[in-house]
């Protein structure tokens, strides 16, 4: 009897929730004529890649990438729930086949400042070739489109991650790829989303967090 109020006292405690939106962010694509201040980002990949294999291949591929502040969380709380949420720009649509090359969001190699991100760093500042924190593809809710992607995935290592960078108060930076192929499948079909310059604070990038202690 008292383990069973016990437990229902446990589950009655609420998770503490934060939402944080991105920073900063660029659009990291050779032909980016505002790769700071455009209010869109647009992902997508070459030859069933999400990620360039070598510094000669970049101008093949987009990115986009974001920073988020993380100095509100606190230390030593469990995470439980872990979203990244983006809002697609334009006229979305809900395709069957995105399955095969959803949006994914990885860790990444080096970081950056938006004021002075050029191009050509992007051989240095890179998305993980090797790990992946997430990924999903449009979906509709409502009357609006999203896209949702879940961080605690069996393979994911954004929870370790998060408690590293909020002990040692240091940002997080990550990165959006995608395997869709513009070369291919035209541009049509490619990720577009809402950067944090978009005027809505709704649409912009963000980072949905639960902890219990």
């Amino acid at each position: 009897m008292v383990s069973t109020i016990l437990f229902a006292a446990l589950l009655a405690q609420p998770l503490a929730s934060e939402s944080i939106e991105a920073t900063e962010d660029v659009w990291v694509y050779s032909h980016a004529s505002d790769p700071g201040g455009d209010s869109a980002l647009r992902i997508f990949g070459n030859g069933g890649h999400a990620v360039a294999g070598s510094a000669g291949d970049l101008e093949s591929f987009s990115y986009g990438y974001l920073k988020f502040d993380l100095s509100g969380l606190p230390k030593g709380k469990k995470l439980t729930s872990a979203e990244l949420i983006l809002t697609p720009a334009g006229k979305p649509v809900v395709d069957p086949a995105s399955k095969d090359w959803p949006l994914e969001v990885r860790p990444m190699v080096g970081s950056f400042a938006e004021k002075t991100w050029a191009f050509e760093m992007a051989s240095d500042v890179t998305p993980s070739k090797d790990s992946v924190y997430g990924n999903g593809v449009i979906k509709q809710a409502g009357d609006t489109f999203e896209i949702r992607m879940n961080l605690l995935g069996e393979k994911s290592k954004f929870t370790g991650d998060l408690g590293k960078l909020v002990d040692s108060a240091r940002p997080l930076f990550v990165a959006l790829t995608s395997k869709y192929d513009a070369s291919e499948q035209g541009m049509k079909g490619m990720y577009k989303v809402y950067s944090r310059d978009n005027k809505e604070r709704g649409l912009r990038p963000r980072l949905e967090l639960k902890f219990a202690d």
